[in-house]
């Protein structure tokens, strides 16, 4: 996975790591086998195929367009222009009653139980506070927050013991 972005050349950001060349920020950089890469490609690649072919026989439908290709589509599934008109007709009635009664149901609430505001949001943690976890120790906790880019060769936390 590579989580680059969509900048241009102007907006990349360059840190230099240990004196070497310029290099660009990632996010998150996994090391996926290359033929994990290809796998992945071929199967998005097939849905969104998929996807444009099932939007050609909605819009199609909707228009009242015919050619070879949608037509051997719709005989095959026994159906008309008619009918999946009156499919979509029925799915946007469906999600307009379903937005409705959720919608009542909201204002029900709100109405009969008011603005409760029995939630409190969490204090802010402070150093002490996570330290008193005991899952890094006080050098590590003070690195996080100095840096800008680490790179860990282990995980610092240290293991939870098991409930025995």
């Amino acid at each position: 996975m590579d989580f680059t972005g969509q900048r241009d050349e102007k907006q990349k950001q360059f840190i230099k790591i240990n004196n070497e060349k310029n290099v660009d920020i990632f996010l998150v950089k996994s090391k996926q086998p290359f033929i994990n890469k290809i796998v992945a490609n071929i199967i998005n690649i097939f849905m969104w195929s998929y996807m444009i072919i099932i939007l050609y026989f909605f819009i199609s439908a909707f228009l009242n367009y015919n050619n070879e290709f949608i037509g051997l589509l719709k005989i095959s599934f026994k159906m008309t222009n008619q009918d999946i008109r009156m499919f979509i007709l029925l799915t946007f009635n469906c999600f307009f009653i379903f937005c409705t009664i959720l919608l009542s149901w909201k204002f029900y609430n709100k109405n009969k139980y008011g603005q409760l505001n029995r939630r409190l949001e969490p204090k802010q943690t402070i150093k002490e506070d996570m330290l008193a976890l005991n899952l890094m120790d006080e050098e590590t906790y003070d690195l996080l927050f100095k840096e800008k880019v680490i790179i860990f060769e282990k995980n610092p936390l240290k293991e939870l013991e098991r409930a025995k």
